[in-house]
């Protein structure tokens, strides 16, 4: 055997009790207790593909959950302990999977994310309150990302409705699909709410009366709305409300609306938000919606209900079992729904502010750049 062959052996020899002593020790709930203990991230709650939970990473999750809202920290149930230790648990299960996942740094929706907020010292203000920099975010956004792919690549050939399955919910959910009467009015609006002072009320009555003269003598309905209505939204259109039920307007304003027929104009009636003057353009019966009508709609609502129970089976096979449930959760039993991936469910934050924390800072980048 040669000597090159040799040397390579006997280091192979030699390695292999370290391998296996790494390895033991990235896998060994005892040592990564007691390193959780020494490091001051507590005892260790969870051991996810050699990751380590520790109580510390509990507590700073339900801190910020907290936070954000505004609810007492000291209140919290050991219900929420769990559900929350079980969201760290099935999103580093997640992580761990979807190292693979190729993700490209994306210079455009860093630049997009920068954008937001109102110069470059509030971007470093930020990410210096949160602990980042650029490269450190990416690398945090990159596993997100990477996390919400292989998630979605597990998931999707699950969503899918069948024609069966949406006749069958179109059937049992008729109730869904009526569509009440709608109306369709245009108004010439002058506002007088409750608090307005007595002469301005006053005065707005008799403008009201004065624009009615004007309609009656054939004035132009469109014309005297743009020049005259305090409607903003609608003014510019001939003060046009498009269509709406019963439920969507004052009952005093649909009961006006009602009295009239297509293309006749209303006496000015007050409602609580002030003086109206209307236009009945057309009135659609109430009645049923077909399935086909309804049919993209059911979908996108079964792909809902399909989507929440996919993420929940996948949280089910991803959460593995706590290493010291009462340490998580002292003098409780277990057994509650878990808490869904936070990696699916983030809310964006509100951008541009410096006073960011880093939950926040990861949920507005997150959100920009999935398009959110």
């Amino acid at each position: 055997m040669s000597r090159i062959a040799t040397t390579w052996i006997s280091i192979g020899i030699a390695a292999a009790p370290g391998i296996i002593c790494g390895e033991f020790a990235a896998s060994s709930v005892v040592l990564h207790d007691k390193l959780g203990t020494i490091c001051g991230r507590g005892h260790l709650l969870a051991l996810v593909r050699d990751r380590g939970i520790y109580q510390a990473d509990l507590d700073r999750t339900l801190a910020e959950f907290h936070y954000l809202a505004g609810t007492d920290h000291n209140q919290e149930r050991n219900l929420e302990r769990q559900s929350a230790l079980t969201d760290l648990i099935a999103n580093a299960a997640a992580r761990a999977h979807a190292r693979s996942e190729k993700i490209l740094r994306r210079e455009h929706e860093l630049s997009l994310l920068r954008s937001q907020f109102r110069d470059d010292k509030t971007w470093r203000l930020a990410l210096n309150a949160s602990d980042l920099s650029e490269s450190s975010l990416w690398r945090m956004l990159r596993n997100d990302l990477g996390s919400r792919q292989w998630i979605s690549k597990r998931i999707l050939p699950e969503l899918d409705a069948t024609e069966g399955e949406c006749r069958r919910f179109y059937g049992s959910h008729l109730e869904n699909f009526f569509v009440p009467e709608r109306l369709r009015v245009s108004h010439l609006f002058l506002a007088a709410p409750p608090e307005t002072a007595p002469e301005i009320v006053e005065a707005k009555h008799a403008a009201i009366e004065a624009l009615s003269v004007q309609l009656a003598g054939g004035e132009d309905f469109a014309t005297l709305a743009a020049q005259n209505s305090e409607d903003e939204a609608t003014k510019l259109r001939g003060g046009d409300l498009d269509y709406f039920s019963a439920a969507r307007m004052p009952p005093d304003f649909v009961a006006a609306a009602l009295k009239l027929r297509p293309g006749e104009i209303s006496r000015p009636i007050r409602t609580r938000l002030g003086f109206h003057i209307l236009k009945l353009i057309d009135v659609q019966a109430a009645r049923q919606k077909t399935f086909d009508e309804a049919r993209n709609d059911i979908a996108i609502e079964l792909a809902n209900q399909k989507r929440a129970e996919a993420i929940q089976k996948l949280i089910d096979s991803l959460a593995s079992p706590l290493v010291n449930p009462s340490r998580a959760f002292p003098s409780t039993s277990l057994g509650s729904r878990p808490a869904p991936l936070s990696i699916l469910t983030r809310k964006p934050a509100i951008c541009g502010r410096s006073s960011l924390g880093q939950s926040e800072l990861l949920d507005c980048a997150t959100a920009v750049f999935a398009g959110g």
